[in-house]
């Protein structure tokens, strides 16, 4: 399951706040890849080298915290709870699609 898509990184222009790069991304459990993180003033954004990612605004974003709990996952990280349907599609559907 995917729901990565290429975008441009958010700039200053939309009030990039922070940018973190080699920053893991994981969906329910699974590895995304390495990649950077925007956080701007509307949206939390990530995307990997190959420039796939998501891109949240924040009204989606029905939790968020820092959580340090090591039992629960092994490193401290990012959580975040979102209200959206992803949309499902393949990596490589993705990557054919740009090519044309």
């Amino acid at each position: 399951m995917s729901f990565l898509k290429s975008f441009p990184p958010p700039g200053s222009a939309e009030g990039l706040r922070q940018q973190q790069p080699d920053t893991e991304a994981v969906l329910n459990g699974k590895g995304l890849g390495t990649g950077t993180l925007y956080i701007a003033e509307s949206r939390l954004s990530w995307l990997d080298g190959s420039g796939l990612g998501f891109s949240l605004e924040y009204p989606t974003i029905s939790l968020h915290a820092v959580s340090r709990d090591l039992n629960a996952y092994p490193r401290e990280h990012l959580y975040v709870m979102v209200n959206a349907k992803f949309e499902e599609r393949g990596r490589e559907r993705e990557k054919e699609r740009e090519k044309h």
